[in-house]
């Protein structure tokens, strides 16, 4: 839909909670102005759902995918070529970790969002550093939020 699109700089919502197979393949490929990706709210992955999604965006430093089946071919090269660093928020639900194209881009900071149940009253948008991985920060958890 928008692949080849050098010039977009801000995604479409992809509202979609259910998905079919190949639905948003190749949707941005090569949108190398694109820094933040859209909210992908998704819990199941389907057939070549994101497959090449965020192919060569070379700028997109920001995802929030919070799909918690384990990523294989529904993802396969959905993050080639995006920045080198940059944030990944998943479900707090998801146990997968999957690294790397298909997953979560190498050296980017993972964090998982808590459930929308378990949020303070005090909070919104609260997140928590994903102690499932190696980092200086392994141990710590860090939260984010607006007062209300």
């Amino acid at each position: 839909m928008f692949s080849g699109c050098t010039s977009l700089t801000k995604a479409p919502e992809l509202p979609a909670t259910t998905l079919a197979e190949a639905c948003y393949e190749s949707m941005f490929w090569g949108c190398t102005s694109l820094e933040k990706a859209p909210e992908l709210p998704a819990p199941t992955l389907v057939g070549d759902c994101y497959g090449m999604m965020f192919y060569e965006c070379s700028k997109l430093n920001y995802i929030k995918a919070l799909f918690t089946t384990s990523p294989t071919t529904q993802t396969y090269d959905w993050v080639y070529g995006v920045a080198s660093s940059g944030t990944f928020i998943k479900s707090s639900e998801a146990t997968w970790n999957v690294n790397g194209n298909n997953g979560v881009p190498a050296n980017w900071v993972i964090y998982k969002s808590l459930p929308t149940s378990n949020q303070s009253k005090i909070y919104t948008n609260v997140l928590r550093k994903d102690a499932s991985y190696s980092s200086p920060y392994s141990k710590s958890y860090f939260y984010f939020g607006q007062l209300k």
